[in-house]
C-alpha cells in the first residue's frame, strides 16, 4: 500500500496575518530608525557648535578679542574702524576671521582681504584677475566649509534665489552669531539694531534722530558689526550669554509670500547683517504665520525681519547654541522669552534662571 505525503500551503488568512504581523514590525521600527539617525544628526551638529565655537576661542586667545561679526564699510552710518585709511576697504564674515582656527589654513590663504570682488572669480592670480568673468567656475564665494552646515538643514549646500540665475553663487553656512536681541533691522530701525556700534563715541549717523538710528545705536550682544569684543564684555555672565546658534532654512510661508526664500539667507562669505547674525527677541523656531498674505504691509515687514533674527533648526524642539564660555547645549523652543532675550545680551543685568 502507498502512502502518499500531503503538503500543507499557507491559507490566504494566514498570510494575511503574516502581512500584517511585518507590517506592524515595520510600524514600530521605522520610527526608531528615524529617531536613531536624527539622534546622530544632532549629536554632528552639537560637534559643529563645539568646533566653531573652539575657532572663535582660539582666535580670542590670539588676538585678545572675538572676531568681528562682521567687518564691513557701509558709509558714515556704518563707520568701518579704519574709516578713511587705506584698509577700511577690507571685509570679513565672522567665519573668515576663524577659518585658520578650524583647519581650514588653505581656504584663509585664498581669501583676497584687500580685493573683494576678485573673490568673484576662480583664479585671483594678478594674471588672471580681471580676465576671467565673474562667478568663474569654483570662486571663493561657493566654498564649503563642512563644519559650517548642518545635517538635519533642508536644501542644498548654496543659496537659492528666487531668479534662479541668482542660485548657486554663495556657499550658505548654517550658524550664526548672536547680535544680541536683534541683529537685523531692515524695515524698522527702532528696533535694537547693528548701526553704528561706535556711536556717540564717533558723532555717526548724520541721519536725523527721528530715524532712530541713534537711540538704537548700541548692540547688546557679544559679537557686532565693524566692533570686536572681549570675553570680559560678557559680565552678565559667560554662561549666560549666547555666542552662535543656528537658523532653521524650511518655511514654505515665507517663500511663497515674501517674494523672497529663506534659503537665499546666509551667504557665508560675502552678505551682510542677515546674513550674519540672529537675535533672541525672536522665538526660536519662529515661522511666518499662514495668514501672512492677509496681513497689512508694514506688519508683513515686521513679520519679515523676526524670521530672519530667528535661531532655529530641523531637530525637533529647540536648537543648539554655543555660549560665551564655549558650552554647547540643545535650548527648548519651549524656553520662556523673557529667559531667552536675557540670554542673548551680554551685559543686561537680568538674572537668568533656566530649567
Amino acid at each position: 500500500m502507498t502512502h502518499t505525503k500531503q503538503r500543507h500551503a499557507f491559507t490566504l488568512v494566514e498570510l494575511l496575518v503574516v502581512i500584517a504581523i511585518i507590517g506592524v514590525l515595520v510600524g514600530l521600527l521605522l520610527p526608531a530608525v528615524q529617531s536613531a539617525r536624527e539622534a546622530a544628526r544632532r549629536t554632528q551638529c552639537a560637534n559643529n557648535t563645539r568646533q566653531l565655537a573652539l575657532g572663535i576661542h582660539l582666535y580670542h586667545d590670539a588676538n585678545e578679542v572675538f572676531p568681528y561679526g562682521v567687518l564691513r564699510g557701509q558709509g558714515n552710518d556704518h563707520p568701518h574702524p579704519e574709516f578713511g585709511t587705506s584698509t577700511s576697504s577690507r571685509r570679513y564674515q565672522l567665519w573668515h576671521q576663524v577659518l585658520s582656527f578650524i583647519e581650514q589654513n588653505a581656504l584663509w590663504d585664498r581669501w583676497n582681504q584687500f580685493n573683494f570682488n576678485a573673490n568673484r572669480r576662480a583664479d585671483t592670480s594678478s594674471a588672471s584677475v580681471g580676465v576671467l568673468d565673474e562667478w568663474a567656475g569654483e570662486h571663493f564665494f561657493r566654498q564649503v566649509v563642512p563644519t559650517l552646515i548642518c545635517p538635519s538643514n533642508p536644501g542644498g549646500n548654496w543659496n537659492e534665489a528666487t531668479d534662479a540665475a541668482d542660485s548657486g553663487r554663495y556657499f550658505r553656512n548654517h550658524y550664526f552669531g548672536a547680535a544680541g536681541t536683534r541683529g537685523y533691522p531692515r524695515y524698522n530701525a527702532e528696533r535694537p539694531s547693528l548701526y553704528n556700534p561706535f556711536y556717540p563715541t564717533v558723532p555717526y549717523p548724520t541721519l536725523s534722530p527721528a530715524t532712530g538710528y541713534t537711540h538704537s545705536a548700541m548692540t547688546d550682544g557679544i559679537l557686532g558689526q565693524n566692533i570686536r569684543r572681549s570675553i570680559g564684555d560678557a559680565t552678565d555672565g559667560t554662561s549666560k550669554t549666547l555666542l552662535i546658534g543656528e537658523r532653521k532654512y524650511f518655511d514654505p510661508i515665507f517663500d511663497s509670500v515674501t517674494g523672497d526664500k529663506i534659503r537665499d539667507w546666509g551667504w557665508c562669505w560675502f552678505g551682510a547683517q542677515g546674513d550674519a547674525f540672529l537675535g533672541t527677541g525672536v522665538p526660536i523656531n519662529f515661522v511666518l504665520p499662514s495668514n501672512m498674505a492677509d496681513l497689512d504691509g508694514g506688519t508683513q515687514q515686521l513679520l519679515f525681519d523676526d524670521r530672519i533674527n530667528a535661531y532655529g533648526s530641523m531637530h525637533p524642539g529647540g536648537c543648539q547654541v554655543a555660549r560665551v564660555d564655549g558650552s554647547v547645549n540643545f535650548v527648548r523652543d519651549s524656553i520662556s522669552p523673557v529667559v531667552f532675550r536675557a540670554l542673548g545680551t551680554r551685559a543686561g543685568g537680568e538674572v537668568v534662571t533656566e530649567d
